[in-house]
Formats: structure tokens, C-alpha cells, sequence
């Protein structure tokens, strides 16, 4: 068990228990996990797309979506009506028009073909967003530089193309926030666009007196954007683990910060992989977060 300290610029601090969870994960080149949907976390491993349910600590590591697809872009959706998980993939920085679907769970569980309607590309890092029941992620359309966000419903798995307000904008500043698709403009670190009808491609812009952008006090390095808690506080960390890490939670409305630091996670020898002894968290371990995790 460690201890999650809390502090902000208010007069007060308190400290809460954090569970402590040691798991061997399977070796990876590089883990670039989708968020958290609906208790199911999902990575790939050498075009094969691994299930990871934190909460039973166990992963299951699915068939390859096809065999010529060495690398591949992985999505993971959850539809509300049907209570299904589906698993859908595109080859990676390769412009295609059609998807490898599965759902999971499901009595005859293989591979589908489906058409996107657009053809166009993405990246192994590429973040993919579920939001009632519709998949979210930024693209390429073919042969162009133009960027756009594809969205995938689940249940019809039809595909739909939408464009952006602004001509580029960051992949990793696409978030889910207060249950809508939305991106910090990253050229003006105080306005945010929202998505308000993916049918008529209808966004809209908040300005917020909050900086959406920060920064660390000692490192001067940019701190990631994790995503977006239900309450509509957003959360940044650093992209790679070290010794002092912490956490800022930013309500953007109301322009307050909540800290909280990690404390006891380097010096505790559980932390240790007993195959290599190393650190699980080197310093050059990146930091994933996955808010709003539920179990599953």
C-alpha cells in the first residue's frame, strides 16, 4: 500500500491510500494501450491484440486480425445497448478502407471485414475515444495531409468522417470531456473545441481562464494530458516515470489544481522485475493513466 499525497493552493492537504496492484505484463516493444472502456484495457504486441482486464489481473491475447498486418492500430469500444466489448483494428501508417472487427465474448468469436467508407490511415500511436456507444480517433485521409476524425459506432459499425475545426491539431489532445469529444488548441492553451453534433459535424469553442497547458516547475518539461475525469477536471502527468511523480488534476471552469504525489513507489523493492532486476519504472518508462476505470 502506498500513500497519495494531496496538495493545492488552497490552505488545506490531506493524504489518502492508494491500492498497489504487481503484475507481470507480457514483453512488449512498446506499450500503447487505448483508455480504459468499460473495465477493458487493450494493447497490441507484433500485430496481435492483447485484452487486458486490470481488475481479475489478466490478459488475453487475441488472434492477428490478418496475417499481412505486422503492425497494427487497435481500438476498443463498448456498446451500451448490447452490453458487447469489440476490438477493432486498421494496419498501422497504412492507408486502408476496410477494418478487422471481433467481438468479444461472443459464441463464434473470429475476425470480420468491414468497410470504412473513407479510405485513409494511422498511426500505432494513434488515440482512439469511446463515447456512447461511438469510437472517435484522428486519421489521414488518402493521399493528403488532410486530418480529420473518423468515428466508428459499434453497434451498426458504420464508419463516419468528420472534419476538424482547425487544420492540425495534436493527437494527444483529444479527450472525452463531460461526455463529449473534444481538443485543447494547442497554439492557444486557454480554448478548447467540442464536439456538439457528430451527425451535422457541429463544434463549438470554450475559452477557459485556466492555461490547458502546463508545464513542470523543475523539469520545465510539458506535462501530458491524460484525459478527463466525469467531473470535467482535466489530467495531466509526466510522459515518463520519475522518482517524484505526481498527478495534477485541472478544473478548467473553475481554475483550480489538485496535486497529488506518488510517494514510496522508487524505493519499494516490489517494484523490481525478479526475471531482469530492474525497475519495472526506469526512467525512461513512459506513465499511462486511465481515468474513470471501472471494474469488470
Amino acid at each position: 500500500m502506498h500513500t497519495l499525497h494531496h496538495s493545492s493552493n488552497k490552505s488545506f492537504s490531506s493524504s489518502q491510500p492508494i491500492s498497489c496492484y504487481n503484475m507481470k505484463f507480457p514483453e512488449t516493444n512498446g506499450l500503447y494501450p487505448t483508455e480504459s472502456v468499460h473495465g477493458l484495457i487493450c494493447f497490441q504486441e507484433s500485430g496481435k491484440p492483447v485484452v487486458w482486464n486490470p481488475s481479475k489481473k489478466e490478459f488475453v491475447t487475441l488472434p492477428k486480425p490478418r496475417k499481412s498486418w505486422n503492425d497494427i492500430t487497435v481500438f476498443l469500444g463498448y456498446d451500451p445497448t448490447q452490453g458487447k466489448h469489440k476490438v477493432m483494428c486498421l494496419p498501422c501508417n497504412r492507408s486502408t478502407d476496410v477494418c478487422r472487427i471481433l467481438t468479444l465474448g461472443s459464441a463464434q468469436e473470429s475476425w470480420r471485414t468491414v468497410k470504412t467508407n473513407q479510405n485513409h490511415r494511422s498511426s500505432i500511436n494513434t488515440i482512439g475515444r469511446c463515447i456512447k456507444g461511438v469510437i472517435y480517433y484522428l486519421a489521414y485521409i488518402f493521399h493528403s495531409r488532410l486530418q480529420v476524425i473518423m468515428s466508428f459506432n459499434i453497434k451498426s459499425e458504420k464508419f463516419d468522417m468528420i472534419p476538424l475545426p482547425l487544420e492540425d491539431i495534436d493527437r494527444s489532445f483529444l479527450i472525452t470531456y463531460v461526455g463529449r469529444l473534444a481538443f485543447v488548441d494547442k497554439k492557444s492553451p486557454g480554448r478548447m473545441f467540442i464536439l456538439e453534433d457528430a451527425e451535422r459535424h457541429k463544434w463549438s469553442s470554450q475559452n477557459f481562464l485556466a492555461c490547458l497547458r502546463h508545464r513542470d516547475v523543475i523539469t520545465s518539461e510539458y506535462l501530458h494530458l491524460g484525459g478527463s475525469t466525469h467531473a470535467g477536471e482535466l489530467v495531466y502527468l509526466a510522459p515518463y516515470f520519475k522518482k517524484l511523480s505526481y498527478i495534477l488534476f485541472c478544473d478548467p471552469v473553475r481554475n483550480s489544481f489538485r496535486r497529488f504525489e506518488f510517494k514510496g513507489i522508487a524505493e519499494d523493492e516490489s517494484w523490481l522485475n525478479a526475471d531482469q532486476d530492474v525497475p519495472l519504472f526506469s526512467p525512461m518508462s513512459p506513465l499511462h493513466i486511465f481515468p474513470n476505470h471501472t471494474d469488470y
